[in-house]
């Protein structure tokens, strides 16, 4: 007769152990280092992976390293391109990617528009507006916040 050796554990979870959700991505670009470092730091606590670019050419570059981007954050006029031009040069690559547009101040309020200054909750809650339709999975439905 044969015998057989069992051995039982217990393994303790760690209750702020969570399963897998993916991490949003956001993309900003500003030549305002300031304004991009605050950004950066305000939704990498939301718990966004967060890609910065200076230009439009750091922006594609980033966009394409890291294979989607679920909203970029970008400055409305830029020397070399407009954010509204960046932003569909940067669906060509990531298709479902939402929109937020930073303005100056004097800027006149519109839809998908943070205009300067506003706030830490101001850019959260834009952001997050942003991907609601996307978390929802409407996909398709591409382009700017429906603030």
């Amino acid at each position: 007769m044969h015998s057989i050796a069992v051995r039982r554990e217990t393994v303790a979870l760690d209750p702020s152990i969570r399963p897998a959700t993916p991490v949003r991505v956001a993309l900003l670009v500003t030549p305002d280092s300031n304004l991009r470092e605050a950004a950066a730091r305000a939704l990498e606590r939301d718990g966004y992976r967060v890609l910065r670019a200076a230009h439009s050419g750091h922006a594609v570059l980033a966009c394409l390293k890291a294979g989607r981007v679920d909203v970029a954050a970008i400055e409305l006029s830029m020397e070399d391109v407009s954010g509204p031009a960046l932003a569909e040069r940067l669906r060509r690559h990531c298709a479902d990617m939402r929109t937020v547009f930073f303005a100056k101040s004097g800027t006149p309020e519109c839809e998908g528009v943070l205009v300067r200054p506003f706030t830490r909750d101001d850019l959260l809650a834009r952001v997050g507006l942003s991907l609601v339709a996307l978390g929802a999975g409407l996909g398709s439905d591409r382009g700017q916040t429906g603030v």
